[in-house]
């Protein structure tokens, strides 16, 4: 039996994102190992819904206080957002930390991104384990790039340097936990190249359930087609691929197919909804994405910005959807373009890919079967619940034979 801490900055939250559905995932295979406790780092007065924290022995939450005033100012111009923010962290944490949480002696301490074992690191007893299913310095190289700051923020030559400091930090900060944590679990292969120490390094892939069977979807009468793109709009890199996607690649779609039309759905944001127009739908937040996906002749996904993988790919791969991509969106996934969905990285070219696929029945059923193939293969809970508890294993040493009675009991 073992027994974990998990340890995250993400509330569960309903309906899940890709962050919650990994952290679904995650905790009910370490769940399969033996109890386990959850702590939530998060801002003061807030808390996990309690139907989410049923499925963990116990539940605390750690406040953080604001990071505001004339400290914090002074500490971000000295040192850089990123490493000062985490400094706050590691001051400000330990006093609030459930006595339950450091006076208990675990096998495993699973650490739901870097950013939370930085200012905790050394506070409980057990071996750890980093999932680092995001890379902060590859987030924020690609913003400026894209001549923004950090997040969507004017790019003003004082947040180039703090951007170019950050960068470097966060690479000082992976090197960090490859060197300390017992096993760093990333999202695919290439990810996992990039931490380094292949023996401590394991690959927890991103998936999503198999959908119940659905009767098909009868075609349209007027010819029209539904361009659907759908995540959380309150995630900047979402936010810009909206703007980008309504504003230069839909008409272009259009002049090909004029009745096309694309359909914004997730949790919104104001700037979001003012994108909403006679082509353009933007839903808000849904309580289930199926309806949107049997509706949909065609997935988006136009990212200029982000990194790990997409779990809206897998999301429209197990609904049976095309999917059109750029190549930011589509990394991470070992996916080959023109096979499994098709890819480019500027508004004519996805654009084209668009239309294509939308007129071309023959390519959209090789396609989609292609992707089906492929998410069953390589993309259910199971594949990554395996994953888990053999990087558990592996970092405390456990027998494999436990991973293998677990994995028999949900195989994929």
């Amino acid at each position: 039996m073992i027994r974990t801490l998990f340890v995250s900055d993400i509330l569960p939250r309903r309906p899940a994102g890709g962050a919650v559905r990994r952290m679904d995932v995650v905790t009910a295979a370490l769940a399969e190992l033996g109890p386990v406790d959850a702590l939530f780092l998060a801002p003061s007065g807030t808390a996990p819904p309690p139907r989410e924290t049923t499925r963990f022995a116990r539940t605390g939450v750690a406040g953080v206080p604001p990071y505001t005033g004339v400290r914090a100012l002074l500490e971000i111009t000295a040192r850089g957002p990123s490493a000062a923010y985490a400094a706050h962290q590691r001051r400000t944490l330990a006093p609030g930390l459930p006595d339950w949480s450091t006076g208990t002696r675990y096998d495993l301490v699973w650490f739901n991104r870097e950013r939370t074992w930085l200012p905790l690191r050394g506070r409980f007893t057990g071996r750890t384990v980093v999932d680092v299913d995001d890379f902060e310095d590859v987030l924020i190289r690609r913003w400026t790039r894209l001549g923004q700051g950090v997040w969507g923020v004017p790019l003003t030559p004082w947040q180039r340097v703090q951007a170019r400091r950050s960068i470097g930090w966060w690479r000082r900060v992976h090197r960090r936990v490859a060197r300390q944590a017992d096993v760093v679990v990333a999202a695919c292969a290439a990810d996992a190249a990039r931490l380094g120490r292949g023996d401590r390094t394991a690959v927890v892939p991103n998936t999503y359930p198999a959908p119940p069977a659905h009767p098909p979807v009868p075609p349209r009468p007027d010819g029209g087609a539904t361009i659907l793109f759908q995540g959380s709009f309150d995630w900047a890199p979402n936010t810009d691929a909206a703007r980008w996607l309504t504003a230069d690649i839909l008409p272009l779609v259009r002049e090909r197919i004029p009745h096309a039309r694309v359909v914004l759905a997730g949790a919104s944001t104001p700037e979001v909804a003012a994108l909403a127009g006679p082509h353009v739908e933007v839903t808000g937040a849904v309580p289930d994405m199926t309806p949107h996906l049997r509706g949909a002749d065609l997935v988006v996904v136009p990212l200029r910005v982000g990194s790990g993988t997409r779990i809206k790919i897998l999301e429209a791969f197990a609904h049976g959807v095309p999917v059109v991509s750029t190549t930011i969106g589509a990394e991470g996934l070992d996916v080959v373009a023109g096979e499994h969905l098709a890819i480019a990285d500027t508004a004519e070219g996805l654009a084209r890919h668009c239309a294509d696929l939308l007129t071309d029945r023959a390519a959209r059923t090789a396609t989609v079967t292609a992707a089906a193939r492929l998410h069953t293969v390589r993309h259910l809970p199971g594949h990554a619940a395996a994953g888990v508890r053999q990087a558990a294993l592996r970092a405390t040493g456990g027998p494999a034979g436990v991973a293998t009675a677990a994995a028999g009991r949900h195989a994929p």
